[in-house]
């Protein structure tokens, strides 16, 4: 059914705008923000076949732009809605002025909500500046449900590229076990002596789990 065939009272938006938002479903919510569907589906519905789809509300935004693009009735505008919308919660969680990730716990923390819902292995980096504030959080890497691939020629590139004074690697399990690899412990070994080299030193690297983390800092003690 489309919106406009509801009556009044029952159309998501004026409910939302009526005080009455938390009776809204998932879709309902989606429908708002995307404001059309396709040719043969209304907005509502094309929200609840990509929730039924992807598991929910939780596995469809565990995807990320590239793959919500290719969905069947999304495209590209769609897309980019869904992921502002993303982003706004994000920075509202973050709270007011600078994010500083100078100690394992706060990229930690950061991380588990940043990294919660993925399905596929992704590696990123955060530059930090000299007072460990946040620069900029980059997805460098996208894989498969098992992994992923990352250079530190890559990886330095984007770090110098917002003028970062150190950095943090990340990635993620999607088994939710956080528990290093072999590879991922050559690739942290690979990054910080490209990082030594380069004077922009590799400060941490996290290993996101469905609930918890490895930082290798915390666990090698690293100065």
């Amino acid at each position: 059914m489309r919106i406009a065939d509801l009556s009044p009272e029952q159309r998501p938006r004026e409910r939302l705008l009526g005080g009455r938002g938390d009776e809204l479903g998932d879709a309902e919510v989606l429908a708002l923000l995307w404001g059309t569907g396709t040719r043969g589906l209304g907005a509502v519905d094309l929200a609840h076949a990509l929730l039924a789809r992807h598991g929910g509300l939780k596995g469809l935004l565990g995807l990320g732009p590239r793959e919500w693009a290719a969905c069947e009735g999304l495209g590209p505008a769609k897309a980019g809605q869904l992921w502002a919308a993303v982003e706004l919660g994000r920075r509202l969680n973050r709270g007011p002025g600078p994010l500083r990730l100078g100690s394992p716990q706060a990229a930690g923390a950061y991380l588990l909500d940043r990294c919660a819902g993925w399905a596929e292995e992704r590696f990123g980096l955060l530059a930090l500046n000299v007072k460990g504030v946040l620069l900029a959080d980059r997805i460098l890497s996208q894989g498969t449900a098992s992994a992923t691939l990352v250079s530190p020629r890559e990886f330095y590139r984007e770090a110098l590229r917002f003028g970062a004074v150190s950095a943090i690697g990340f990635h993620n399990h999607p088994s939710g076990e956080p528990q290093p690899s072999h590879e991922d412990r050559r690739l942290t070994r690979a990054l910080r002596e490209a990082g030594h080299a380069l004077g922009v030193p590799l400060v941490d690297h996290i290993v996101v789990g469905a609930r918890t983390f490895h930082s290798f800092r915390a666990s090698e003690g690293w100065a």
